[in-house]
């Protein structure tokens, strides 16, 4: 690899930089590029594809009356009159599951039009409402509508369990290939693959579901398409027309309410540890928050009930058999995207009432089980714990591994400052693969959760054995032969399947299957745009710079993913830590962590800065050729939050062997600026725009060039001065740090950053007596652009890019500028294709990857005046890197900035702040 630039790999961020990036028009690039490549149809017939994705307890019988023959035989889909098949297709499916027992039988909701939003309301501003043209039910639950016309008030994601879309023609069927065999992503095609994504995304997240299930019906044909966090599978067209495809449709729906795991009212791939809270669970919940004082009271409570949001689950643990039980009572965070980690991180606290039946040898209606019991009752005290879910991919190392090696490593409560500790959980992917391999091999299973018995207990035969020509047992999770059918004892869901049971070319991308996290870990924290001071921002980002310095230099770990959303401000610590090393923040999130695979020796001769880069393995899951090893290794080497991605990683085709310390003690510098510029009063001429203007780049190129233009002093046109009002310290901690990133990354020769460096840097500040007082955050308001549509060529098609100078929204009531009127008008007809309702580009912007989108030379010409008429003082592409490099020879022997910080300062200090000085 020596010599060769080491691959990206570039988590997006769930923060947004402008108002238009919350809307549908820019999200849809996004939500184009994530299903590129990720969306496959089935290699086989309908029948293997009911019998591979819906394995069932339960044997299928059909049932097609005449009424449903008479249905089907009528049915004729219009071209242009999509909405007059929906009552037919609503009393088909009716007709359909009509002699479904009660407790199994699904009902049908006519949604059209009606939006239905992102299922968490503190998120739902950033992800556009979804619209289902038809929606179905929980088994056994029957919808408040009687007929097609019927409307139910406000729907939601909760009330049901699958979303259909309907089309005119077949045509519009996204899954069909050209007659070359080609799938090209047209945008029409994209559109329609984005509308099924968003539906399955959504009852994905709403529920806690493995795998969600969507129809398509496009004219008279009918595809199911099963979704998961590694990809999309749709199966091959059913006919509803005909006895065989409705048989067919029938029989999905059948196997669909009837789950090999789950009893009545469950559904394929709802996660059987996961349920919502029932009046039990509140009652009991609600007599904890009052007893124990819970701070979360409020938080958690919406009217008279607790939130729907909540839910209940399991968690295992390596060194038990039995679960422990958790109700998760807020979300704090999600990466709302659906091939993705899909991170979901909770406030949580155990529930302890099964423990206390247990204990006392009591019956489940008794006052432990039901909630009536007095809390002062339970032995053990009521702690809020934080609930981490995730999908990792195979080709990286489980998250937990990093947690053993601390736990190793560092014995004492003070060598953990800044790091959290792990109380319970596992890989529940892994675990689910052993149970699998258990029943495949007749084997017993120690846990509530075996496989046979469940099969023992739902068939006609309960000595019915698996089959015997099956996979052998192996360390790696089950490879399935390409014609093997799976119906005895269903694929384990817990970790995905998706991409080799597709068959074909994408059984080489196995590396790209992921596999369910859950994790429990003991300190808890807030957001770090949730601080309370200026100083304690300062003081949680320190104690996790101090986190960092332990994990490299005494347990051979190196972050690598340093972002906003991973450090958090402590709230609460277990009582022995806080006594003997109370912290002010806490650096989590180790999934894109690489790790030695020894700690360095306790005398510190060697760490993981060495020349020898930290070592990437692929973890013992994985089964991959010689071949594929070198490239699985360097799949993640060079990784990170978009963001707040080193700068030198960001250049394409930049010469950087490794992702080392350095670049993530830059990342902590972005982290602390991205807060800043958008949660304290500062004196910036864009005001909240800044943060856009400094972080929001088109490309690659464009993002790197922004921030080496800030580091080489020669931005102030595009960002202004940064002064941080009535706050000296903070004002001068940037600028220390700023003179720093300088002499690391542009002064020759280099001076890479180093922890003394950087701590010393906040140190310094944090010792300070002068800062402000009761500067809580301030909430970021989104602002709005002036923006016109610029349009560039690139390899993969004409990319559409949204261009324009930024404003404070409070001033956007000013008088305008001679001139300035023609201009908005000159916008304005570009403004008119992006002011409808949307979802954010974010996703596109923070993978640097667009979706093509038609365009003009001529739009691309007038909107390139536009943006340098109005914002003629910005660096570009180009620009940024010339000034990057003048900037360079120009100011490698200035004199460092002191740590005085006024306004009179030093003279590179004077410049950072924007004021004018004379040539001496």
């Amino acid at each position: 690899m020596s010599g060769h630039p080491s691959p990206q790999s570039r988590k997006s961020s769930n923060e947004v930089t402008t108002h238009e990036e919350t809307l549908k028009a820019s999200q849809l690039a996004g939500w184009r590029w994530e299903i590129c490549n990720s969306v496959h149809t089935y290699d086989g017939d309908i029948d293997g594809y009911l019998r591979t994705f819906l394995s069932s307890h339960a044997p299928y019988t059909a049932n097609i009356n005449p009424e449903v023959e008479e249905m089907c035989s009528s049915f004729t889909a219009v071209k242009g009159k999509e909405r007059e098949s929906y009552k037919p297709l609503y009393e088909l499916l009716t007709a359909l599951v009509a002699e479904f027992p009660a407790e199994r039988k699904p009902s049908f909701y006519v949604n059209c039009e009606q939006p239905i939003p992102f299922p968490f309301k503190a998120l739902a501003s950033r992800h556009h409402a979804s619209k289902p043209d038809l929606a179905v039910s929980w088994p056994g639950v029957a919808l408040p509508v009687s007929s097609a016309g019927d409307k139910i008030d406000a729907p939601h994601c909760r009330m049901f369990s699958m979303a259909i879309e309907v089309k005119d023609v077949r045509r519009e069927d996204p899954f069909l290939t050209n007659a070359n065999g080609s799938n090209h992503m047209s945008d029409h095609r994209a559109n329609k693959l984005v509308q099924i994504s968003v539906n399955a995304r959504n009852l994905i997240f709403a529920h806690g579901l493995l795998a969600a299930f969507t129809l398509g019906i496009y004219g008279d044909v009918v595809r199911i398409v099963r979704y998961d966090h590694a990809c999309a599978i749709a199966s091959p067209p059913m006919n509803i027309t005909t006895i065989e495809g409705v048989k067919a449709l029938q029989e999905f729906f059948w196997r669909f309410v009837h789950p090999w795991e789950g009893g009545p009212g469950s559904v394929v791939g709802a996660d059987p540890t996961v349920r919502s809270l029932t009046s039990s669970d509140e009652t009991w919940l609600a007599a904890q928050i009052e007893a124990h004082n819970l701070k979360a009271q409020n938080e958690i409570s919406h009217g008279d009930k607790l939130s729907s949001e909540a839910r209940w689950v399991k968690v295992w643990d390596e060194h038990r058999p039995e679960p422990r039980e958790y109700v998760l009572l807020r979300l704090l965070d999600a990466n709302a995207r659906l091939f993705s980690r899909s991170t979901m991180v909770w406030l949580a606290i155990e529930d302890t009432r099964s423990e206390a039946c247990a204990r006392n040898d009591i019956e489940t209606e008794s006052p432990a089980a039901t909630g009536t019991q007095d809390p002062s009752e339970q032995q053990r005290p009521l702690v809020v714990r934080i609930i981490k879910e995730a999908w990792r991919q195979l080709a990286r190392p489980s998250e937990k591994a990093y947690y053993d090696r601390m736990d190793a490593t560092l014995t004492q409560p003070a060598d953990r400052i800044g790091l959290p500790a792990l109380v319970d959980g596992c890989d529940m992917g892994a675990r689910d693969v052993k149970r699998w391999r258990a029943a495949m091999n007749g084997e017993a299973w120690v846990g509530d959760d075996d496989l046979l018995s469940m099969q023992s207990t739902t068939t006609s035969d309960p000595e019915a054995a698996p089959e015997t020509d099956l996979p052998q047992p192996s360390t790696g999770p089950p490879v399935i032969d390409k014609g093997y059918i799976p119906e005895s004892v269903p694929i384990p869901m817990h970790q995905t399947h998706s991409w080799r049971l597709t068959g074909g070319a994408a059984l080489k991308f196995k590396a790209m299957e992921r596999s369910h996290m859950r994790m429990v870990v003991d300190t808890v924290g807030r957001p770090l745009d949730d601080f309370d001071s200026t100083k304690e921002l300062v003081m949680a980002i320190y104690d996790a710079i101090r986190a960092h310095q332990t994990l490299t230099e005494r347990c051979g770990i190196l972050h690598r993913d340093i972002s906003s959303g991973n450090i958090l401000i402590v709230e609460h610590q277990p009582d022995e830590r806080t006594e003997l090393a109370p912290c002010n923040g806490i650096l989590h999130d180790f999934d894109y962590s690489s790790m030695l695979k020894e700690p360095p020796p306790a005398d510190g001769s060697t760490t993981a800065t060495s020349d020898q880069p930290p070592l990437l393995y692929t973890g013992e899951d994985l089964e991959v050729g010689d071949e594929e090893a070198e490239s699985v290794a360097n799949l993640k080497e060079r990784t990170g939050t978009y963001y707040f991605i080193a700068s030198d990683l960001l250049y394409p085709g930049a010469r950087v062997q490794f992702h080392d310390v350095h670049h993530d003690l830059e990342s902590y510098i972005w982290v602390l600026l991205w807060i800043v510029l958008r949660h304290t009063a500062h004196t910036h001429r864009k005001g909240t725009g800044a943060c856009a203007a400094l972080f929001r780049g088109v490309d690659d190129m464009d993002a790197a060039g922004k921030k080496t233009a800030w580091i080489s002093e020669r931005d102030h046109d595009r960002l202004g001065p940064l002064v941080i009002k009535d706050n000296a310290p903070l004002t001068d901690l940037l600028n220390t740090l700023h003179e720093a990133m300088h002499s690391a990354i542009l002064a020759r020769p280099k001076c890479k950053l180093t922890y003394a460096t950087v701590l010393g840097a906040f140190k310094t500040a944090i010792d300070r007596d002068d800062w402000p007082t009761n500067d809580r955050a301030l909430k970021f308001i989104p602002p709005k652009t002036t923006n016109v549509n610029v349009e560039r060529r690139t390899e993969t098609g004409t990319v559409t890019f949204i261009e324009g100078p930024l404003h404070n929204p409070q001033s956007s009531q000013q008088s305008e500028a001679p001139g300035e009127r023609k201009k908005k008008r000159t916008r304005g007809k570009y403004d008119e294709a992006i002011e409808e309702e949307s979802e954010s580009e974010l996703q596109q912007r923070s993978e640097g990857t667009e979706s093509p989108t038609p365009g003009s030379r001529k739009m691309q010409r007038s909107a390139k005046k536009t943006r340098v008429a109005q914002d003629s003082g910005s660096v570009g592409e180009g620009s940024s890197r010339q000034a990057s490099r003048r900037s360079a020879r120009g100011t490698a022997g200035s004199s460092k900035a002191s740590g005085g910080g006024s306004a009179e300062g030093p003279r590179r200090s004077a410049r950072l702040n924007g004021s004018k000085t004379k040539k001496a």
